[in-house]
Formats: structure tokens, C-alpha cells, sequence
């Protein structure tokens, strides 16, 4: 065989090699970065001795002698790296991706709402009321004064007001007595501009004792107006 047969059977493996490796680099698969092992070594070998097999079986049917030797090894060198190629991206171990990393911990939970603050506890004093009478006496103005104050404070609150007598005389002329009394006392609030709908007079008669009839200064203790702040 002339010397143009041998170039073009040496371009012809040439070509089949890049075939094969662009076969191997092409498939996504294969793409996987490996880690170059024993597949990669043994197929090495196996493809180095197909390859000088092959570069000698060549050189046999051309009857060119003189370059036996150089098929031989050409075929050899490109059977290996073939053969390497292939053991790597067949068989060798795949190199894993690192782990992804771990999820962004939950965010806390929101603190809880604060407790409500304690409702203020409003006390307002009473007054007192001479024997049968239900007219505000001089003296307890001023108590009644510093309630209306208050109460402009704290503009939300309603009051019972609560009328009651001493243990003399009837029940009916006490409770009638009691709620004259109570509505004396709303009478006056709302002259110190607080609202009568927020005052609720209410009479309860000779009840509720908090002292004894026995004395005057029991029943005299007895004889009051009491308000109490709805809350």
C-alpha cells in the first residue's frame, strides 16, 4: 500500500477516536464529574491492546513492515486513551455534590401581647344626711366636690348611687326618703358638670346597716348616700 493509503487509514482512526471521545463528552450522563479510578485504569489497558491489535491487524494488510512498529503503538496509545476515556466516564465513581445547605432556621415565634394593665380601682366616698332630711349639708360638699372630680378623670366610669336611712319609721317612708336622698347627690354631680346619665340614684331604705340604730352616731351613720363606681 502507497504512502497516501497509510495517512488515510491514520486519518480515518484519528477520526473514529474523536468521534468516540465526542460521543463520550456529549452525553449529559457522562458530563458528571468523576473521580479517576480503576474503571479508568483498566480500560487503559483493554483499549491499549485492542489498539495495538488493531494498528497491527492494519499493518498486516497493508504489508508495510517497516512501520509495524509504529502501528503497532500508535493503535496501542489511542486504544488506551480511548479505553480510559470510556472506563472513567462508564464506571468510575461519580463525585457527589456537596450537600445543599440546611434550611434557615423558622423565624422565633412573636413575643406574647403584654397583659392588659390592672384596671385602677376608683373609690369615691359618700356623705351623710341630718335625721329625716335629704338636702346636701355644707359640710359634705366638698366630698362630693372631689367625686365630681374624679369623675371628670376618668370620663368612662358610671356610678350607682345609693340611697339609705336608719331604722326609724316605715319601710315605705324610708325607701321613698333613701331615693330623695340619691337624687339629691345626682342633682348636685351634675352641677359640677358631670353627666346625670352616668349616675344611677338608686334607693334601698332602712337596709345596710353598717353601724348600730341603738346610738345616734350609729343611725347617724346609717343616714348616707354611698356611691359606688360600675366597673
Amino acid at each position: 500500500m502507497d504512502r497516501d493509503s497509510r495517512l488515510s487509514r491514520a486519518v480515518a482512526i484519528s477520526a473514529i477516536s474523536a468521534l468516540i471521545s465526542a460521543y463520550l463528552a456529549g452525553c449529559s450522563y457522562l458530563q458528571q464529574p468523576r473521580r479517576w479510578g480503576t474503571c479508568a485504569l483498566v480500560g487503559g489497558i483493554i483499549g491499549a491492546g485492542a489498539g495495538a491489535g488493531i494498528g497491527t491487524a492494519i499493518n498486516e494488510n497493508t504489508g508495510d513492515h517497516e512501520n509495524g512498529v509504529a502501528f503497532g503503538l500508535g493503535g496501542g496509545a489511542i486504544g488506551a486513551g480511548l479505553g480510559a476515556l470510556a472506563g472513567h466516564y462508564i464506571c468510575d465513581p461519580i463525585i457527589a455534590p456537596p450537600p445543599p445547605p440546611p434550611p434557615p432556621p423558622p423565624p422565633p415565634p412573636p413575643p406574647p401581647p403584654p397583659p392588659p394593665p390592672p384596671k385602677e380601682k376608683i373609690v369615691l366616698r359618700g356623705v351623710h344626711f341630718d335625721f329625716d332630711k335629704y338636702n346636701i349639708r355644707p359640710g359634705d360638699a366638698a366630698v362630693l366636690d372631689e367625686a365630681a372630680s374624679t369623675l371628670r378623670s376618668h370620663p368612662e366610669v358610671n356610678v350607682d348611687v345609693n340611697g339609705y336611712t336608719d331604722a326609724i319609721g316605715t319601710e315605705e317612708y324610708n325607701l321613698s326618703l333613701s331615693e330623695r336622698r340619691a337624687d339629691a347627690v345626682v342633682n348636685y354631680l351634675g352641677q359640677q358638670g358631670i353627666s346625670q346619665s352616668r349616675l344611677i340614684p338608686h334607693g334601698y331604705g332602712k337596709t345596710n346597716f353598717v353601724a348600730s340604730n341603738d346610738t345616734p352616731e350609729g343611725r347617724a351613720q346609717n343616714r348616707r348616700v354611698e356611691l359606688v363606681p360600675v366597673q
